[in-house]
């Protein structure tokens, strides 16, 4: 170690949604140093369920040069190269990969679920193959001024997030995309609860006490989720909102225009149809989500539309999954499976990506928004989106394994992550002190 080299990061613990400044002193003028972030515990919003677990190691690393002074400012100056290119504090955060992919197996219960509050990140300063000087620091999607309960009852499968100080507060319910389960609901839940909101996050299938696949799931687990709230001291009943992405996106849009206690809705890359549900990750010849017994109506897939797919793919075209809801948007009867948007009971943010890689976010939006002017919507409504994020709009600095999966560019999404999160609060922020 090198006494005279000094690693600051302030704040020495930060919030998940909170930049750091991370400088050097000490060196050497003009000296070149690599800076290395590794963590051990990292709980990554964007990875799949097998990347969760909280014993992969991901690391990211930059080598840059100091200055004639010897010291050295990431939110100054961009490395000459690693894991990420432009100027920017918060690249090593961002641009971590799996280094050594230790695979989880997905939880069953509730119970096994861990809440992941906080990870830890060792930053290590080397040069001519020696380690400087080091620092840990702590990253908090909440902290211990949060409560939280697990509910595990007929119809409801959730985590609750609130602080400790007992006061009525706006509440935001939480979904996932097509995963269905807890875990990255829980963390935006843990975010929104730290920013002042009492938020519940569901799991919707894929968990004991849930559907094992996505299909027929009850739009009743909603309307469970607002009833628990209700009667919750932490929670104002008349300011109740619901959050999703992805397929949850389309099971917000759903919900809240069937059930008017949801007075705020943030549709994140979502359908504004309702599409045919899966069974072990086939079509499952029904609706993927029912109320009262009844499926909704809903597009169907297509075994020709299907056919094409593989014959597209052994061609090698890309973007096929978009392509074939695409097709089953051309071809099928969206009068009636379109999501009755105009019913929703309050204001209304979409979010999409143009380079969304999943299914058309885009378009989807767009139809919405047509909708909701045809129909002369009476809340306000606002549609943001992203020219190369792709699909993946969600917490801000967070890393992602895979960006060629989701069809994005590294900066494009970082930036896009950040708006849309800054889109998100200041549009709950609004609603929560405007009702």
């Amino acid at each position: 170690m090198d006494r005279n080299c000094v690693l600051s990061i302030i704040p020495e613990r930060s919030f998940i949604d909170q930049s750091v400044d991370i400088t050097l002193s000490g060196l050497q003028q003009n000296q070149k140093v690599i800076i290395r972030a590794v963590s051990k515990d990292y709980y990554c919003i964007n990875s799949g369920l097998s990347e969760q677990g909280q014993n992969s190691t991901w690391e990211s690393y930059g080598t840059f040069i100091a200055d004639d002074n010897g010291n050295l400012s990431l939110g100054k100056t961009a490395p000459v190269e690693g894991t990420y290119q432009m100027c920017d504090a918060m690249g090593l955060f961002y641009s971590m990969k799996i280094r050594e992919l230790c695979p989880a197996k997905p939880a069953k219960e509730l119970s096994e679920v861990s809440e992941n509050r906080s990870f830890h990140i060792l930053f290590t300063v080397e040069a001519d193959g020696k380690i400087l000087t080091s620092k840990e620091h702590t990253r908090q999607f909440c902290d211990e001024t949060i409560r939280s309960e697990s509910i595990v009852q007929k119809g409801l499968i959730a985590r609750y997030f609130t602080s400790d100080i007992i006061k009525k507060r706006p509440a935001v319910i939480v979904v996932s995309g097509s995963d269905g389960r807890i875990e990255i609901a829980q963390t935006i839940a843990e975010v929104l609860a730290q920013r002042g909101y009492s938020a519940l996050a569901i799991c919707y299938f894929g968990m004991k006490g849930t559907s094992p696949n996505l299909s027929q799931i009850p739009l009743e687990i909603i309307e469970n989720a607002i009833e628990w709230l209700k009667k919750q001291d932490s929670v104002d009943k008349k300011r109740i909102g619901i959050y999703g992405r992805s397929k949850g996106g389309e099971l917000v849009l759903a919900a809240a225009s069937i059930f008017p206690d949801l007075t705020c809705v943030i549709a994140n890359t979502p359908s504004c149809y309702v599409y045919e549900g899966l069974k072990d990750k086939i079509s499952s010849r029904h609706s993927s989500w029912t109320y009262g017994g009844k499926e909704l109506p809903y597009l169907k897939f297509s075994i020709s539309v299907l056919f094409q797919m593989i014959i597209k793919k052994m061609l090698g075209q890309k973007d096929l999954i978009r392509w074939m809801y695409q097709q089953l948007i051309t071809k099928g009867e969206t009068d009636k499976a379109s999501i009755a948007v105009e019913k929703i009971n309050g204001p209304i943010l979409f979010l999409s990506s143009e380079a969304d890689s999943i299914w058309p976010s885009l378009l989807h939006c767009k139809t919405a928004v047509h909708r909701l002017n045809e129909k002369k919507f009476q809340h306000s409504y606002k549609h943001c989106t992203y020219e190369k994020a792709g699909h993946m709009l969600t917490l801000p600095n967070q890393s992602i394994a895979n960006l060629k999966k989701w069809n994005a560019g590294l900066e494009e999404w970082k930036q896009a992550c950040l708006d849309s999160w800054r889109k998100t609060t200041d549009f709950l922020d609004n609603w929560s002190h405007n009702i």
